[in-house]
């Protein structure tokens, strides 16, 4: 069914933008310039989702944000709260939101928010636990940004910094996904995917590689190693909550699809 989302916003630009980008994903949208509007909307729309900018005229976001809530304090509705300050994260974190954005932010980084909470079932397993993921990568700083994302996401997630490494743990433990690197410098990451491929207990192993996209690596080469490995999930990025997109459309595959 088509997931609806409120969009609470007072720079309309900005506010046709989201809406934009939400209906280019598929997703209807509402969008209220203030608190008050935003009430009147909830009469005529009910939403899956409430897009909540906190400074706004009339009725900000926090007073809007207490309208919402049953007699317990929680939301009736799944709420993103989008501010510039980001000192109100752990305030509202403790206000049951589902997310929490602070200004500027890439339009990636607000879908990727977007898709978590409508495919949740994607990082939990039939018994309710976590998904495992495992991190294959030999750069430091990037590789812990990508690991905050996916734990953020509620992943149960792993490192492994080097090609080697990464086949020895994948072996040794299979993940419900394996996020390769492809510039390793030991063992680029599609001769990792390949050599998985070749072993009986990790042949099924859900896997993506991955590449940013100020790599020197061309499409030409990225697409020729793909069909060299039988890589069929490649992604270019520049924010890791891309990643997160890219691995909630490798989990809602049917189970019984290939997955190299």
């Amino acid at each position: 069914m088509l997931k609806n989302v409120l969009i609470l916003e007072d720079e309309k630009d900005i506010a046709q933008l989201y809406a934009k980008r939400l209906k280019d994903c598929g997703y209807a949208s509402e969008i209220a310039f203030d608190g008050l509007e935003g009430l009147e909307k909830l009469k005529k729309f009910s939403p899956d989702l409430i897009l909540l900018d906190l400074n706004m005229p009339k009725m900000g976001g926090l007073e809007f944000y207490q309208h919402i809530c049953d007699s317990k304090g929680n939301p009736m509705f799944p709420v993103i709260v989008l501010t510039g300050r980001a000192e109100l994260e752990t305030l509202f974190r403790e206000f049951h939101i589902e997310g929490f954005l602070v200004k500027p932010f890439a339009a990636s980084r607000l879908l990727s928010e977007v898709e978590i909470i409508f495919n949740k079932q994607c990082w939990k397993k039939t018994d309710g636990s976590a998904k495992r993921v495992i991190i294959v990568d030999d750069e430091h700083e990037p590789t812990q940004k990508i690991y905050s994302v996916f734990s953020d996401a509620g992943y149960k997630t792993d490192i492994a910094t080097s090609g080697i490494s990464g086949i020895e743990k994948i072996m040794a433990d299979p993940p419900d996904l394996a996020m390769v690197k492809l510039g390793l410098a030991d063992l680029s990451g599609d001769m990792v995917i390949l050599r998985l491929q070749q072993i009986a207990k990790t042949r099924k192993t859900r896997t993506m590689l991955y590449v940013r996209r100020d790599h020197d690596q061309s499409n030409i080469v990225m697409e020729n190693m793909a069909k060299k490995s039988g890589v069929s999930r490649m992604l270019e990025y520049s924010d890791p909550a891309e990643l997160i997109t890219g691995a909630i459309q490798v989990f809602k595959k049917r189970d019984d699809d290939d997955y190299y």
